[in-house]
C-alpha cells in the first residue's frame, strides 16, 4: 500500500511551507515533509553560485543570476546539471518513502521542466496530488521584503516558470485563505480521489 503524495510548488514567498505545516497539524495520519529548501541547503557552498560564470560550480548547481529590469535588482534561479542531479536523488527518496506506505508532502521549487519531467516520471504508480501554491503579486512582493536574505522580484520572476511545469490538479490561493483552510481544502481533494485519478 503506497503513501498519498501532495506536492506543493509555487514561488517564493507563495506560502508553501505555511501550507505544509497546517496540512501536517490536519492531517489524521502522519505526513512527512521533503522540502527542496533541505535539499538546497545540503549543497556544498560552492554550489551555491551568485552570478556564477559558465565552467565554475556554481553554475553547475543552483546559481543565483541577479540583474537590474527597469531600475530594481531582480534574481532568476538557475538549475545546474548538477542541481537536477540532485533533483533527481530527491525525487527518487521521496518515491522510496511513500512506496514504503508513508504519507509525504512535498514543498517544492520546480521551474524548470526537465526537473518537472522527472518528477512525473519518477512518481508514477503513486497516489500524487500536484498543488500549484499562487499568492497576489503584492502581497508576494510584501511578504518578500519581509524575508531576509530575499532578492526583491525573485518571486515575481518565478510564476510565469511554475505555471507552466505541470498539468496541476489543483490550485489554492494563500493571499487572504488561512492556511488551515486551505490545508483542509487540499486534504479533502485527495480524500476524494480514486486510486486511478490520483496515480501520476
Amino acid at each position: 500500500m503506497t503513501g498519498n503524495v501532495i506536492v506543493l510548488n509555487g514561488t517564493s514567498s507563495a506560502g508553501k511551507t505555511t501550507l505544509a505545516k497546517a496540512i501536517q497539524t490536519s492531517a489524521d495520519e502522519p505526513y512527512q515533509l521533503f522540502a527542496f529548501d533541505q535539499f538546497r541547503d545540503g549543497l556544498p557552498d560552492r554550489f551555491r553560485g551568485l552570478n556564477s560564470p559558465e565552467g565554475s560550480p556554481g553554475y553547475a548547481g543552483l546559481n543565483v543570476v541577479a540583474a537590474p529590469d527597469d531600475g530594481v535588482v531582480k534574481a532568476y534561479i538557475k538549475l545546474g546539471t548538477h542541481a537536477l542531479t540532485m533533483l533527481h536523488g530527491m525525487h527518487q527518496a521521496i518515491a522510496s518513502f511513500a512506496r514504503t506506505g508513508h504519507h509525504v508532502i512535498v514543498d517544492h521549487y520546480v521551474n524548470h521542466p526537465h526537473a518537472a519531467d522527472d518528477l512525473v516520471s519518477t512518481f508514477i504508480g503513486l497516489k500524487t496530488t500536484l498543488v500549484r501554491v499562487v499568492c497576489d503579486r503584492a502581497e508576494l512582493l510584501r511578504r518578500e521584503r519581509l524575508r531576509p536574505g530575499r532578492f526583491p522580484g525573485t518571486a515575481e520572476t518565478q510564476r510565469d516558470i511554475m505555471n507552466e511545469c505541470f498539468e496541476y490538479d489543483l490550485t489554492v490561493d494563500s493571499t487572504h485563505t488561512p492556511a488551515t483552510q486551505l490545508a483542509r481544502d487540499v486534504l479533502a481533494y485527495v480524500a476524494n480521489q480514486t486510486t486511478g485519478n490520483g496515480d501520476l
